[in-house]
């Protein structure tokens, strides 16, 4: 499992999308525009005081709608502060002109820029924020597509990464999932307040997967490439599941979860016992309490370190009248714990519920 990304989650995403248009050719002696529109988009995304991904590009037309080539354009900084390059370019072959470059002026706010040509002009607008602080939404349920670029969100070990807000509307099982194809994935989940709540368990795999045991709320789910200064394409996706977990996965588990779930021949098989195991983030010093209740099975439950099979806490049966377990846990020290509930007879199978506090 990968160790801890060194930023507080916030982020911005710059998406922009490039217009597909139709070229010809009509330049000639003192050509001029009888129009201009923009072959970039118009709203930008970027850092105060950085460049802007995509410089601004337009595309002059002839009175006909045909390209030109050979017109003037200026790009004129109206507000923010920001400065340009280039902003002087002539139309090409394919009627586009583009500025050099846009930095954006150096404090978070509005930024304009205009281009004109020929008394023609278009106007294109960034919003100068932090991108380690804008949280743009994903829906449950839905599908994000995304990019990571060299203006987005970096962590200390140099990965850049995408946040996201997401709101569960009931507690459940959500899977969340990051596929990309220059790239390999690696997805991080937060709880609003910042802290770290899961991350990609697999990520020697190109997409990564995040099952998630989570209630009702708000969460940051960061977008990141595992390996550092990897840009691409990428899309988010997630799911509400109801199917219980199985095949000795490492589902991550939030504190406010009360889940149905049950013991399966396909779970993990530890000399015929079969176990479900989950892992948690426990802030050091704050005590963890997990009941298993079941009226098919013998309860057990046990936790260990996320690094090691040493068994810091157990518990078997709450008092001599039930066969439910009730584990409280206070860990020294902040970080990943796994712990396994099963049953104390090889081979028993059957429902359970699962509760965390």
């Amino acid at each position: 499992m990968k160790s801890l990304r060194g930023l507080s989650p916030h982020l911005a995403l710059a998406g922009i999308v490039a217009l597909q248009l139709s070229c010809g050719d009509s330049s000639g002696p003192g050509a001029s525009a009888a129009s201009i529109e923009a072959v970039s988009s118009t709203n930008i995304g970027g850092a105060p005081g950085a460049q802007v991904s995509e410089p601004p590009s337009v595309l002059v037309k002839d009175e006909n709608g045909n390209p030109v080539s050979g017109v003037p354009v200026t790009f004129t900084v109206t507000s923010g502060g920001g400065s340009v390059t280039g902003n002087h370019p002539t139309s090409n072959a394919s009627g586009i002109a583009t500025v050099g470059s846009w930095t954006l002026g150096a404090t978070s706010g509005t930024n304009t820029l205009v281009a004109t040509a020929s008394n023609h002009s278009v106007t294109f607008t960034a919003n100068g924020a932090d991108p380690c602080e804008a949280l743009p939404n994903h829906v449950v349920g839905s599908t994000t597509n995304g990019e990571l670029s060299p203006s987005d969100c970096k962590f200390d070990d140099g990965s850049i990464v995408d946040f996201y807000q997401v709101t569960v509307a009931s507690a459940g099982t959500y899977i969340f999932t990051q596929t990309a194809s220059t790239f390999d994935s690696f997805l991080l989940l937060y709880l609003s307040s910042g802290t770290i709540a899961g991350v990609d368990p697999l990520p020697s795999q190109v997409d990564s997967h995040l099952t998630v045991l989570m209630p009702a709320g708000s969460f940051i789910v960061g977008a990141n490439s595992f390996e550092p200064n990897k840009t691409g394409a990428y899309s988010l996706s997630s799911t509400a599941s109801s199917v219980h977990i199985t095949n000795c996965e490492l589902p991550f588990v939030l504190r406010g979860v009360s889940s149905a779930q049950s013991l399966q021949a396909t779970d993990c098989n530890i000399n015929g016992i079969l176990g479900d195991q989950y892992v948690i983030y426990l802030q050091a010093n704050q005590a963890l309490t997990v009941s298993m209740s079941s009226a098919a099975v013998d309860s057990y439950l046990e936790i260990h370190p996320g690094n090691s099979n040493v068994i810091l806490a157990s518990n078997d049966d709450i008092d001599g009248t039930t066969k439910d377990a009730r584990m409280v846990f206070t860990p020294a020290q902040e970080g990943f714990y796994i712990f396994a509930a099963r049953t104390t007879v090889a081979g028993a199978s059957g429902a359970y519920t699962l509760s965390v506090e």
